[in-house]
């Protein structure tokens, strides 16, 4: 077994040397399913908690309404639906889920996928504006097809849906911003610019 490993980590080096931003996507790839995944089992139970342990759940959660054309709905629509899936809990729920998914992503993006070692401080600066900027995208998106999935899909599979469709969204846009948030190698000194 420790023979294949070696073999299988081998081989692998030798394709990221010789395909650099094939290996960081894939590797970006298996981080992002794996943040998904903790998303999905987090969407899963926590909402439920957040609606049995408190009334949040019957506070609409409505935020900046955006009205063009035929597009009438919210960048965050979360209206009561009198259970779990909807109201300021599953709001609260949701954005939680995303800060401790963001919290599991940005080392793992950072230090492994793209290996970097500029300024951390920088970094994540950087990183929660994208995170931001992003996530508002996304949810003016969620408008369009979350009532959708709600109405013709149970809880369990709407979550399943919800996770991928936004995670995959999300992949897309995330990955040239992580290349330009986390450039490779170490920061160069002045000594070495010169």
């Amino acid at each position: 077994m420790h023979d294949i490993r070696s073999v299988l980590a081998q081989q692998w080096r030798r394709f990221a040397s010789r395909h650099r931003r094939i290996a960081q996507f894939l590797t970006f790839y298996a981080f992002s399913l794996l943040v998904t995944l903790l998303q999905y089992l987090m969407l899963t139970f926590l909402p439920e908690v957040v609606y049995r342990l408190t009334d949040w759940c019957s506070i609409p959660a409505q935020l900046g309404h955006i009205h063009l054309g035929v597009v009438d709905t919210y960048v965050f629509d979360y209206p009561v639906t009198g259970d779990a899936t909807g109201g300021m809990g599953y709001f609260a729920a949701f954005a939680f889920t995303l800060f401790v998914a963001q919290c599991v992503n940005f080392p793992m993006q950072r230090n492994v996928t793209f290996k970097s070692h500029g300024n951390v401080w920088y970094q994540i600066f950087w990183y929660i504006i994208a995170f931001v900027a992003i996530t508002v995208v996304c949810s003016v998106l969620m408008g369009l097809y979350v009532p959708v999935c709600k109405r013709f899909f149970p809880p369990s599979v709407y979550n399943v849906l919800i996770t991928v469709i936004n995670g995959g969204v999300q992949m897309v846009i995330y990955f040239p911003v992580y290349a330009i948030i986390f450039p490779e190698g170490k920061p160069q000194t002045v000594t070495e610019k010169d």
